[in-house]
């Protein structure tokens, strides 16, 4: 039987704890850097220059396709060959990630603006707006109640894949937990605690998008 004993946690919580805030702040530059990519490349998307248009799709494709891992290991190794450029384990991560969360993002943006009614654009270029403040003041507000939700799933889901940073040696909070347990032998107890701080960090995000699945799934009932 397993004998339990979390003393040597006390012993490396100061580890844990500066692993932990790496973990936090890496996701958080994935979170706004892969936020503001994938708007850009949802609107690039819908384009009418055909050229960028389809530039920005089969780059979208390319990226969706490519497993994060795979992409991630061939960045780290590759592009510092083929560019003679250095580039570190940590922002290595924040690229790849952020441009894996930004394509899924862009998806999410375009059809959220495509479920936009007709008719509320209709009421913008009434109005006089150009085309631009029409997207800005009255498609893009109501476009984003639809994406909110899977917005938040795709963050939840990024901030998972943020593990796959311990394969390219980024101290986030797996990597720093494996290196431990070498040391110690002792897994379930860091592996607990790799657990409780992920589903910390996940929870409120996973409450929250199940709030507003339901929120959009009241107003859908509502109208019918």
């Amino acid at each position: 039987m397993y004998n339990w004993n979390w003393d040597w946690v006390i012993e490396y919580k100061e580890q844990l704890i500066e692993a932990t805030y790496v973990t936090i702040k890496l996701n958080l530059y994935i979170i706004l850097i892969g936020s503001m990519l994938g708007l850009i490349l949802g609107l690039m998307k819908r384009v009418r220059f055909a050229p960028i248009r389809f530039i920005t799709i089969v780059f979208i494709d390319i990226i969706r396709t490519l497993p994060a891992l795979v992409l991630l290991i061939w960045f780290y190794f590759c592009v510092p060959i083929f560019f003679q450029i250095s580039i570190d384990a940590f922002t290595t991560t924040v690229i790849v990630l952020s441009l894996n969360l930004a394509v899924f993002i862009a998806e999410i943006v375009d059809a959220g603006i495509e479920s936009v009614p007709k008719l509320h654009t209709d009421y913008g270029q009434l109005l006089g707006f150009s085309k631009r403040n029409n997207l800005k003041y009255i498609v893009l507000p109501i476009a984003l109640r639809n994406m909110t939700p899977p917005i938040v799933g795709q963050y939840i889901n990024s901030i998972k894949l943020s593990v796959l940073a311990s394969f390219i040696a980024v101290p986030e909070l797996l990597s720093v937990t494996q290196d431990i347990i070498s040391q110690t032998y002792r897994p379930l107890e860091f592996y607990t605690v790799l657990a409780i701080v992920f589903l910390v960090i996940l929870l409120p995000g996973t409450l929250l998008s199940k709030r507003f699945e339901l929120k959009a799934m009241m107003k859908k009932t509502h109208k019918g």
